[in-house]
């Protein structure tokens, strides 16, 4: 059964005065295809993308931020409601103080990803909310959970995109691959970024291949606009589910 229309679609990155807004053209193109995608399963007029245009958001952010600083980061969230409203939050973005990178826990059982709020990004988030909940409890706030569908395939984090370090066919060195679209993740802004700057790597990666990084301590990333390419300190449950 599909929620009632009371969520928004998001998109959230960061704005700084000297660069603007992080990818601000594929991220409204992404909020239009969601709009598109949405429309189409409520079968309703929803979503409406009039406003969902670059000149406009950056009117919202400025009507928000007078004089702001030159170093400071902001986290811009733009949020389409069903009715067609667009509206943008803009914070400060604090700056990371841990030098420690977080932990990113393999979830104990797979998630189901063949979901419109999985290609979408929305604030109705119980896919994610679910696999937060089953991370154990012994392990710190702020510890994020990496997903796998019932086929065993890794799909994504709760928060970003994910790569994980495997042997490169062609080249018999170790190269980050991340996983494709089609294993049910989002189709991340920055995830595209790093694959047409040959950053990173598509292809799909089996619960077996990332246990295998993890053991031979191969480099595990993740990445979103806000944050970036990042690393986490990756970490395997001993009792998970693959169907």
């Amino acid at each position: 059964m599909l929620p009632d229309l009371s969520f928004s679609i998001l998109e959230t990155t960061v704005y700084t005065p000297s660069q603007g807004v992080y990818l601000l053209d594929q991220h409204l193109t992404r909020m239009r295809e969601s709009a598109r995608q949405l429309s189409e399963l409520y079968n309703v007029p929803c979503f409406s993308c009039a406003n969902v245009e670059s000149e406009h958001v950056h009117s919202l952010i400025r009507a928000q931020i007078d004089h702001c600083d030159s170093n400071q980061k902001y986290r811009v969230r733009m949020l389409l409601s069903h009715t067609g409203q667009l509206s943008v939050q803009v914070t400060p973005e604090p700056s990371t103080t841990s030098n420690e990178p977080p932990v990113l826990v393999l979830d104990c059982q797979p998630t189901n990803t063949d979901s419109v709020f999985v290609r979408c990004k929305t604030t109705h988030r119980l896919v994610y909310t679910d696999a937060v909940q089953r991370i154990p409890a012994h392990y710190a706030q702020g510890t994020q959970v990496l997903l796998y569908n019932e086929q065993g395939m890794i799909t994504e984090g709760n928060i970003a995109n994910v790569a994980v370090s495997m042997p490169d066919s062609q080249t018999g060195q170790l190269a980050l691959f991340t996983p494709p679209v089609a294993a049910g993740l989002l189709p991340g802004t920055m995830r595209q970024h790093l694959l047409d700057t040959g950053q990173i790597k598509e292809a799909p990666i089996t619960v077996d291949q990332f246990k295998l990084a993890v053991h031979n301590h191969w480099p595990v990333m993740c990445m979103n606009s806000v944050r970036g390419l990042y690393a986490v300190t990756p970490v395997v449950c001993e009792d998970i589910v693959i169907n």
